[in-house]
């Protein structure tokens, strides 16, 4: 596994963590859960991108 693919996965990580945090703590549908889900789903189409080329 290569180190930007390592850092990806990081990434989707802590932003998944984030996410759920936020969720907890302002609800479901606060603007900053929201914002945090659709960072989320850009690094997963950039994971599922980077998977389907190789």
């Amino acid at each position: 596994m290569t180190t930007g693919m390592k850092s990806l996965l990081s990434s989707i990580e802590k932003t998944r963590l984030e996410m759920i945090y936020l969720a907890h703590k302002y609800g479901y549908s606060n603007p900053s859960v929201v914002k945090c889900s659709q960072k989320l789903d850009l690094l997963l189409n950039t994971y599922n991108n980077t998977m389907v080329k190789q």
